[in-house]
């Protein structure tokens, strides 16, 4: 696949398309954690995006961030959030890359376009948590310049999950 392009929302996307990144983005998650053997509510997919269009205004600007990754044809491939979580603070969520488009670094501009747009809020620090079984995340976060944590960040995940917090790693990046 060639490279693709990132979008920076304005509005919300068109909500099939935004359902179709995260259902794909939950589906993995929920499939990851079964193999890892734990046992998830098959509705939390469909609770985990009935939660996120609750809350969706809050990932646009001017206190958030929506980005889309779209292949040269314009399909969108990825995407990723940011939130601010305090007058400082920035919270990554919800970064995807379809399988189609990894190994593209969709996932790698996604992320960079959040710090930027996080810099550009003139935000100090961003947090952002994931599972243990998200290899790719774990691994990709530190090359951007985060540092994994060992002590909890109470990141959104960590206050409405509490059942997964023995399997989250969390990690921050200083932006002053």
């Amino acid at each position: 696949m060639a490279s693709v392009v990132i979008e920076h929302c304005k509005e919300l996307p068109d909500k099939e398309v935004l359902n179709d990144l995260l259902g794909q983005y939950y589906g993995l998650i929920v499939t990851r954690m079964q193999a890892y053997g734990f046992d998830i509510d098959p509705a939390a997919p469909e609770s985990a995006l009935a939660e996120f269009w609750q809350n969706a205004t809050d990932y646009l600007p001017p206190t958030g961030c929506l980005v889309l990754a779209r292949d040269p044809d314009g399909n969108a491939v990825g995407c990723g959030m940011l939130k601010c979580l305090d007058a400082e603070t920035g919270e990554l969520k919800r970064l995807f890359v379809s399988e189609m488009a990894r190994g593209t670094g969709a996932g790698r501009k996604l992320v960079e376009a959040r710090i930027a747009f996080a810099r550009e809020l003139g935000l100090k620090r961003l947090v952002v948590d994931t599972l243990t079984p998200n290899v790719e995340m774990r691994s990709l976060y530190p090359k951007l310049g985060f540092t994994e944590v060992a002590d909890p960040i109470e990141t959104t995940t960590y206050q409405d999950q509490p059942m997964l917090r023995p399997h989250m790693h969390f990690f921050v990046m200083d932006l002053t």
